[in-house]
């Protein structure tokens, strides 16, 4: 899989795991692959973010991103800008959401990157009992 930059030029994706980031932007980046889809977005590990945040960008405009962040946020909570593109005649714009669930993360960002179709993440039961085990 690979990612186009912004410029245009494509390189590989980054391998996630490989990335020096912490293990909640890691983990984030993962499900949100499950559910919007891998290619869906375009994620900067070039641009210069703390160990707890990441940028992610638009496949078709580099302009349209979202700085994702864990940082002062709850357990299993996130934080995002949504930045816009701008013009001469207006400034940057940019939205800021704080302490999301999953859910809303995910439908925020399908919104932003104009994404149709949100997968659920596949299911697990916790209290499920396995053979031959109590």
């Amino acid at each position: 899989m690979a990612d186009t930059t912004a410029s245009g030029t494509t390189r590989p994706a980054p391998n996630i795991w490989s990335m020096k980031k912490h293990q909640s932007i890691k983990h984030l980046l993962l499900l949100l692959n499950e559910q919007l889809g891998q290619g869906a977005f375009v994620i900067d590990d070039q641009t210069d973010t703390s160990a707890r945040s990441i940028y992610v960008r638009h496949t078709e405009d580099g302009d349209v991103s979202a700085y994702l962040y864990t940082v002062g946020q709850d357990f299993e909570r996130y934080g995002v800008h949504l930045e816009y593109p701008h013009s001469p005649e207006t400034q940057w714009v940019f939205e800021a959401m704080e302490n999301l669930s999953l859910g809303s993360l995910v439908e925020v960002l399908a919104a932003h990157f104009d994404i149709d179709t949100i997968a659920p993440l596949p299911s697990h039961s916790p209290n499920r009992r396995l053979p031959g085990i109590g």
